[in-house]
């Protein structure tokens, strides 16, 4: 019980000795970075922010794709080798589930960048 205390009367000295130099710094306004002399930015129109979303969101795809698989050959193999265990069955299902959430994650990076095109569009 003693010791309890005395790791509350540390931390509640560590926070009134911190407290006044966090107030100090959080009236500070951040400094104001410039831009960047390159120019603008990589993306200047919304095809090319959608071209870009769409490589991205592919790789992601692919690895969820590969993913999926390894998580497919890994339960078989774990309810293969289950020989009779419950809790080693039951686990090989819920790698199942896990592949099957990783291809749709898959399916859906592929309709992400048609979404955010209309989306764009409609503003536009």
């Amino acid at each position: 019980m003693f010791i309890k205390n005395k790791k509350l009367a540390g931390i509640l000295g560590f926070i009134l000795v911190a407290s006044p130099s966090m107030m100090a710094l959080a009236q500070q306004p951040p400094p104001i970075v410039p831009p960047p002399l390159g120019g603008p930015g990589p993306v200047q129109s919304p095809e090319e922010a959608i071209s870009l979303l769409r490589q991205v969101l592919v790789w992601l795809a692919t690895i969820f794709w590969i993913l999926a698989v390894i998580f497919i050959f890994w339960s078989a193999f774990n309810y293969l080798t289950a020989r009779g265990d419950q809790e080693k069955a039951d686990k090989a299902k819920k790698m199942l589930w896990y592949a099957i959430v990783a291809i749709a994650i898959g399916l859906m990076a592929y309709a992400i960048p048609t979404f955010v095109d209309r989306f764009l569009r409609a503003r536009a």
